[in-house]
Formats: C-alpha cells, structure tokens, sequence
C-alpha cells in the first residue's frame, strides 16, 4: 500500500517535470525569436538589403540554375528574404545553362531547362538580361529540340544585353534565328564552337542587322571566312577572331586586315592567326592603322608568310600592351620567330605591357627590341623549351650607368622562364639591381624548368634564392618561384 503511494507521487512528479520542460522549451524558442527580431539585419533598410543582395550576384558573375549560389541560396534563408530577392528584377540579369553531353531524353531535358529560364527570365521584368548557353561535345543535340530553344532566345531578343553560345556548328546554325530581328540592347555577342576536332560544318554566314549597341565580337570556329558576315564593325570596340579557337581545329581564315580596316574604334583585340584561305598578295597590301587600340593578344596555331604580312601592315599608335603565344602542335618549333618585333619595336613610345609566351627568338633580337621599349612596366618572357634565355638575365640587370642607358629601367613586375642551370648569383643580382633602382620592381616570377636526366636541383635553387632575396621580400617584392614541366 505505501508502496503504491509513492509510485503514484512520481509519476505525478515525472508528469509535472515534463510539463514544466515542456514549457521551458516553449518560453526558450519564443525569447529566441524575439531576439532574433532585435538582429541589426532584421532593422536593415530594405534598400541596403536589395544593395547587398546585389552585391552577392554581382561577385558571383556568371550564375546558373544552382539552389546553392546566389540570388537562388538567398532565398533560402527565411521567407522575408525570399520575397525580398523576388522583388528584385536586377538579381537576375544574368544567366548560364549548360546542358549534358549525353542523354536519353533530349525533348525532356529541353523542357526542364526552357521552363527553368523562362521562370528566372521572368524575374528580370523588362531589364535587359545577359544570357549564356552551352553544350560541351558530346551528343548531337537534336534539330526539334534546338528549336525549341531558339524559339525562347528569339522570344527574349529585344531585351538581350549580352550572348554567349557554345555548341556544334550545327547547333549554332540553329541558334541564331534571333540575329535576324532587332537587337537594340545587345552589346556583347560570343559565338564558339565547342568540336575538338576540325569539321566541314561551319556555321552560315553572321548577320546582324539592327544591333545598334554591339560594341564586342568574339568568334571562333574551324573555318571563318568573314566576307559574307553583315556585322557593324566599325561601332565594335573589342574583337576575338579566332583567339579561343582549338589548336587541333587547325584552324583557317580570310585576311583580317580586311576586317580591322574597318574597324576604327577598336580599344581591345584578340586574334588566332593561322593558314590563310586564300594566298595573300602582298603587292596589294594596305596598311592598316587602329588609333585607339590599347590591347592586342595573339595566338600562333601556324608559322605562315602571313604573320610577316599582318604585322608588317598593322600600325596601333596607342598600344599599351601586348601578348603574343606559340599554340602550334607541330613537333618543333617555328624557325625565327621575330615577324611581331618590328611592331613590338614601332610601339615604342606607349607599349607599358609585353608577354613573349613559347615565342623561341634568339637573345640578341629580343635585346634589340626591348632596348627599344623604355616605358615598359610589365615584362614576361616564356620561352619554349629549344631556347630558354640565360643570358637575358644579365643584359637585364641594372648596371651603374644612368638609367636611361639600361633596357626596360621602369619594370615593376618581370617573369622569366629559364633551365635549372641557370646561374643564382646572377638571378639574385637581377633582381637586387631592380628592387634598388629609383623605380623598384614590385614582383618577380620564375619558372625553373629540369633539363635532361641528371639530378633535379631545382628545389635547392628555389630554396637557395629565396633566402638571398628574402629582405626584399620583407620590403614588399612579390616573389614566386615555381618548377615548370621538365624536358627531357
């Protein structure tokens, strides 16, 4: 009996414990959420929440339909914010899809991607909006279903800002319809073809007749022969022919000083130069001259009379920088090397930025162009692995002569490219002369490349020349030193 008795009072005691546990955690969790409510993000203005969100999207540049990335993850965080991030047309000005390689299902997948952008086109209301498609190689992506989306970038077109597509020539064909109408927005257009290896197929001739605020082309597939392209060069600003082109492409192409004859204004330009597809006259030749160009990239997919042609013809009179590559997949490397010298040599008085990449040209004449160049700030010298320039880094030391007697006396970053055998003293030497000038080198980079099979000391180089350099380190130089693939 006495026993029931106090069973009977525990229970009721476990029974009130629970209760009042039970109470406790509900009294908790509200004095959580009011606390919450005195969190300075949730007394932020609306205002510099739609300025921070903002913030997020712009940051991230390209955005895709990923729940785990702006503005889609913002949205997530509690259903204020969600609302907040709907409401604001600007967070989704941009766009990229990208579609599989391979599937089973092509008019599905199409589907699920075109309602995916119609919804999050939707969101922009009437901004203009940047657009990026791509599909990797793969699958042929069928004709119906290409058309379906055509059908959406056609429906869009007077509100495209900027244009990126990335599919077979074929496909690109079928993505091109909106070209055709009113394009008032459109001021970037990147058309490439994403085939590794070189195709017959290329796409039809570009045609872009109203598009009054194009200001950058960028073009590259097998073949392009731009004598049939209806396009407003001379409003263009910046130009890519070719540059992004796939070395296994081989790729071919018209004479570009045709084009860039008719392109004034152009500030920024990137060229692949490879086989011409017709023979080039020089006896017909015109010089060309861009008065506003201020960046030049060049990509060498072959070694042609060509190249000799272009550079000879072409006058920038502004150029601050330029950059120059070896692309070729030929076993070797191109004999002499030297056709951008004389054009490197004419911008003289402006060039501040100069990048000789697998370019393999002998010590002397790329001493007598840099000789040439006194206001250059920005150096980088990568030679192949025939010709890796030693004695540039004694040509290039600072000496007690005026500096106006030394070559490139206003560097303030120089990379170079050279053997392991390459000799510390003197690399040390370099660098100390610069960061003790009157106008000191703020960073210096080195590749250190093993040659033949004896013993790699390229670590013990590294080590050894960091220690020699590390009071400068300490005064401010950027100094990285790194191994490059080794040559056997």
């Amino acid at each position: 009996m006495e026993l029931s008795v106090v069973n009977e009072d525990l229970d009721r005691a476990r029974a009130e414990v629970s209760r009042l546990e039970a109470q406790h955690t509900e009294i908790v969790t509200v004095v959580q959420q009011l606390e919450a409510l005195r969190s300075p993000i949730r007394r932020m203005p609306i205002d510099i929440m739609a300025k921070i969100f903002d913030h997020c999207v712009v940051d991230d540049q390209i955005q895709n339909l990923d729940p785990l990335r702006a503005p889609m993850l913002l949205g997530q965080v509690c259903s204020a914010w969600k609302e907040l991030v709907f409401s604001l047309p600007c967070l989704w000005r941009n766009l990229k899809v990208e579609f599989p390689p391979v599937t089973q299902n092509w008019e599905n997948v199409m589907q699920s991607k075109i309602m995916s952008m119609h919804v999050w086109i939707s969101r922009t209301k009437a901004l203009p909006i940047s657009l990026t498609l791509g599909h990797p190689r793969g699958a042929p992506i069928p004709w119906a279903t290409l058309m379906s989306l055509d059908k959406e970038i056609l429906t869009i077109g007077c509100r495209i800002q900027e244009l990126s597509l990335s599919f077979s020539p074929l496909a690109l064909s079928s993505l091109l319809t909106c070209t055709q109408g009113p394009l008032p927005h459109l001021r970037h257009l990147k058309l490439l073809n994403t085939n590794t290896l070189p195709s017959n197929d290329n796409p039809s001739p570009l045609f872009l007749h109203d598009a009054p605020s194009l200001a950058s082309l960028s073009i590259a597939w097998s073949s392009l022969d731009t004598a049939q392209f209806v396009v407003p060069w001379s409003q263009l600003t910046q130009l890519s022919l070719q540059y992004d082109a796939n070395p296994f492409w081989n790729p071919v192409h018209d004479d570009y000083l045709i084009v860039l004859r008719q392109c004034p204004n152009l500030t920024s330009c990137s060229l692949g130069i490879g086989a011409t597809i017709i023979d080039i006259d020089p006896g017909m030749a015109v010089p060309v001259t861009l008065p506003k160009l201020k960046s030049m990239r060049v990509r060498l997919f072959c070694h042609t009379p060509y190249v000799l042609h272009f550079f000879d013809e072409l006058h920038t009179p502004t150029l601050c920088t330029f950059e120059i590559q070896n692309v070729s997949l030929a076993l070797g490397s191109f004999t002499g090397q030297t056709e951008s010298l004389p054009f490197i040599s004419r911008s003289g008085d402006t060039l501040e930025n100069l990048s000789l990449d697998r370019m393999d040209i002998s010590d002397p004449d790329i001493l007598s162009c840099l000789s040439q160049l006194p206001h250059l700030t920005h150096l980088r010298i990568m030679p192949g692995p025939p010709r890796l320039n030693h004695h540039l880094v004694d040509n290039l030391t600072l000496s007690g002569a005026p500096q106006g007697a030394s070559i490139c006396p206003q560097l303030k970053s120089l990379s170079l490219k050279c053997t392991s055998g390459v000799s510390i003293d003197a690399m040390a030497e370099l660098v100390e002369s610069r960061c003790n000038g009157s106008l000191k080198l703020e960073e210096f980079c080195l590749q250190i490349v093993a040659f033949g099979h004896g013993r790699d000391m390229r670590d013990e180089k590294i080590q050894e020349l960091q220690e020699r350099l590390k009071q400068f380190v300490e005064g401010g130089l950027g100094l990285h030193l790194t191994k490059a693939m080794s040559i056997s």
